[in-house]
């Protein structure tokens, strides 16, 4: 494959005047770029966002999505399509450190960004539910399931649904008293739009943890809004992942403090409960009876 710095190059001089100046713009500074959605890269050419996907295809791409992975191939930054934190010749040490970096950057990011009026008004609808059902795909699927696992303690019917039709299937028996929550990191999964869209059309209230301005925000009730720390397009989510984890853990938080009272028995039977499944610690088990020997 061609390295796509060197066929911007070539193309310079047979440009119109607003595509080399995104020709410039990328060579200038490709790394940017490839951290960067199509807007942000029309600005800084100080052009419009058709022109850098005409810039795209002048150049044999698809589209600037094609354009970027393209130019990720030939840059090599990081470990292209697993993350951008790295590098290939970095030793377990030094890889492991960037990625914990990268992780910690992101989430006070997210802390920075954090819309408390939304994430009190999700936490208000999903403590009043009669049931929530959860959905997320790929990467999502695990937030989706940890959710449910976080949710199922207050005692209100919820579950973490991971397969298109179950979804159907769920929706079908659901009215304005219930919740879907959508877990999405992008915000374009088609099927994700399309249960958001369904939930719509049946009245039920829809939360979306997703991407600001995306398709799927357009679509929800409520937005906890989350930046992908990834370019999700190059890059395996990592960083991103962890950062839904923690909004679902401040909106679970946020419905303990809500409830109060009211569900502190039941924690505390949840808790007796799960004790009975595990080992004592060894500062307590003084007095128990040996393992018997396999």
């Amino acid at each position: 494959m061609a390295n796509m710095l060197d066929v911007l190059r070539s193309h310079l001089p047979r440009l119109s005047r607003q595509e080399a100046a995104v020709a410039q713009t990328i060579l200038s500074d490709p790394q940017a770029t490839l951290q960067s959605p199509v807007a942000v890269v029309a600005t800084r050419a100080g052009v419009s966002q058709p022109t850098v996907i005409r810039l795209c295809r002048s150049v044999g791409c698809e589209g600037f999505a094609d354009f970027k992975l393209k130019l990720a191939q030939s840059l090599v930054p990081g470990v292209p399509f697993v993350t951008a934190a790295v590098e290939s010749s970095d030793d377990t040490a030094t890889y492991a450190a960037k990625i914990f970096d990268a992780t910690a950057t992101a989430l006070h990011a997210a802390r920075t960004a954090l819309d408390v009026a939304s994430t009190n008004k999700a936490i208000e609808v999903l403590a009043n539910a009669r049931r929530i059902v959860i959905f997320g795909l790929g990467g999502s699927a695990s937030i989706a399931q940890d959710a449910e696992h976080k949710l199922a303690r207050f005692g209100i019917p919820c579950q973490a649904v991971l397969d298109p039709l179950m979804l159907r299937i769920q929706l079908a028996g659901m009215g304005p008293d219930d919740v879907l929550l959508t877990i999405s990191n992008t915000g374009r999964t088609k099927l994700a739009l399309e249960a958001a869209q369904s939930a719509r059309d049946q009245q039920v209230p829809v939360i979306a943890v997703t991407a600001p301005g995306s398709p799927l925000a357009a679509l929800a009730n409520i937005t906890v809004a989350v930046e992908s720390a990834e370019d999700t397009d190059l890059f395996t989510p990592m960083a991103s992942r962890i950062v839904h984890l923690v909004h679902v853990d401040v909106l679970t938080t946020g419905i303990a403090l809500k409830l109060g009272a009211d569900k502190q028995d039941l924690l505390a039977r949840i808790k007796t409960n799960l004790r009975t499944t595990r080992l004592p610690l060894a500062r307590d088990a003084v007095h128990r009876d040996p393992l018997p020997q396999l």
